[in-house]
C-alpha cells in the first residue's frame, strides 16, 4: 500500500538511530507502517521482523508490506508479547539490534505480562536498544525534546505513563541507561541491554 506515513511514525523512525544493517523487532506492528518505513531504510543484513497477537493485524501488515516481505527484508508473525521465547524460531537470543513498540500498553498496564526479561534477551549484547513510543502527538510534538533519567520527572511525580513504563523497564537487570524523553505531547522510553 502507498499510504502516506502517519505524523507520530514519522516522528518515531529517525529517534531509532538507524545506521542501516540493525535487525529490527517491532512489537504490536499492525498495520505495518512503521516496518515499512525503516524497512526503506536498511541495507544489506538489515531485516524487520514485526509481532502482533491478532490475525487481522497480521493479515494486514503483510498485504501492506508484500514486496518487502517478498523481498526477505520483512517478516510478519502472530505472535503474543507474554508468549515470546528467545531462543525460539524466530527469536534467536541476542539477535536484535533494536526492539521498538508505539503505544503498546502491556508495558503499563500489566507489566508482569509485559516479558520484559525475554525483549531483554533478544537484544544484542552490550547495547542492544529497547525503544518504547506513547502517543500520537500532534503540531505540538515537533517542539522541543526534554529528557531526563528514569525515575526524575522534574517534580518527583511518578504518575505518567512514560515513568510507570521507564520503572518497569528499570526493574530489569539485564537493561540499563532507561531514559524518559518528552516528544510534545508524546513520550519515548528508551533502554539498553547491558554488558553480560
Amino acid at each position: 500500500m502507498s499510504d502516506p506515513t502517519p505524523p507520530h511514525i514519522a516522528r518515531l523512525v529517525p529517534r531509532l538511530g538507524l545506521a542501516g544493517t540493525e535487525r529490527v523487532l517491532e512489537l504490536g506492528g499492525a498495520p505495518g507502517v512503521a516496518a515499512a518505513a525503516i524497512a526503506r531504510l536498511l541495507t544489506g543484513g538489515g531485516h524487520v521482523t514485526v509481532v502482533d497477537r491478532s490475525a487481522t493485524g497480521v493479515r494486514r501488515t503483510a498485504e501492506r508490506n508484500r514486496d518487502l516481505v517478498g523481498a526477505g527484508r520483512v517478516t510478519v508473525l502472530r505472535q503474543d508479547l507474554a508468549a515470546i521465547e528467545p531462543g525460539a524460531a524466530h527469536f534467536p537470543a541476542a539477535s536484535f539490534d533494536v526492539v521498538l513498540a508505539s503505544n503498546v500498553n502491556v508495558f503499563w498496564t500489566h507489566p508482569a505480562r509485559a516479558n520484559v526479561a525475554a525483549l531483554a534477551a533478544l537484544l544484542r549484547v552490550p547495547g542492544g536498544r529497547l525503544h518504547l513510543f506513547y502517543g500520537y502527538g500532534g503540531r505540538a510534538a515537533h517542539g522541543a525534546v526534554t529528557s531526563h533519567p528514569a525515575g526524575d520527572d522534574g517534580d518527583g511525580a511518578r504518575s505518567d505513563v512514560g515513568e510507570r513504563v521507564a520503572a518497569t523497564l528499570a526493574a530489569e537487570p539485564a537493561l540499563t541507561a532507561v531514559e524518559v524523553h518528552r516528544l510534545g505531547p508524546s513520550v519515548e522510553i528508551r533502554a539498553r541491554r547491558a554488558a553480560a
